[in-house]
């Protein structure tokens, strides 16, 4: 209970100095959007601090713009399933409100439509809360990473394991405590707690929101942070 109560007050603390520094980005100040836009916000899910500090990016989550029949703009999203969000509602998720949109230099409409429909073929997968190398489930960033490589044969983002990120914060240990005795590679008497289970999955590949955004490949083209 103690350490739930700690959690919840860092994750308090940690909105409210990214409040302090984001304003608002309402849709009519976004620049024109394309077809597979990179967007990122910093979430407000209770793992959004966790990857923050392992990663050292305001950067904790991640979509693809894409249109709806009408035209209107939705965001590609890894979240509790993987979906189709109304653009206006995944900003009013975010810290602030706060965003970052990319565009991938020289992408043209056949290529982002290839993007985007790679994207939904993901459509109604479940969350990966492990940030593990199976495609069963999506994390974020992984369903972007996999939509432009699958669509275009182009890996974005520089591919780390979990030993290259910042895993020493009290919000980054809290996570791995919390998940190791359900994850695939730690259940059935692999790990016997969350250190060794640690050791087991130190190697595992993954892509974060940050390490897309520092692709030089792709170009900034508007922030609100």
């Amino acid at each position: 209970m103690c350490r739930d109560v700690m959690m919840a007050l860092r994750l308090v603390s940690f909105l409210l100095c990214v409040l302090l520094v984001t304003l608002p980005a309402r849709s009519q100040d976004l620049p024109e959007l394309q077809r597979g836009d990179v967007i990122f916000q910093t979430s407000r899910s209770g793992q959004s601090l966790a990857i923050l500090e392992a990663t050292g990016s305001r950067y904790t989550h991640v979509g693809i713009i894409d249109f709806d029949d009408r035209g209107a703009p939705m965001v590609l999203e890894a979240a509790q399933t993987t979906r189709a969000t109304p653009l206006s509602e995944w900003i009013t998720r975010g810290v602030g409100q706060a965003v970052a949109i990319y565009r991938l230099e020289g992408l043209d409409g056949a290529e982002a439509l290839a993007v985007t429909q790679a994207a939904r073929q993901h459509i109604g997968k479940g969350y990966d809360p492990y940030f593990y190398r199976s495609e069963d489930a999506l994390y974020c960033s992984e369903l972007v990473h996999i939509a432009f490589r699958d669509a275009l044969g182009l890996r974005l983002g520089k591919v780390q394991t979990l030993a290259d990120l910042d895993l020493g914060s009290a919000a980054a240990r809290d996570l791995i405590s919390d998940r190791w005795p359900s994850h695939p590679a730690c259940a059935d008497g692999a790990a016997q707690d969350a250190e060794s289970c640690l050791a087991l999955i130190r190697a595992e590949p993954l892509v974060t929101p940050e390490a897309l955004a520092q692709d030089a490949r792709l170009r900034l083209i508007h922030s609100s942070f």
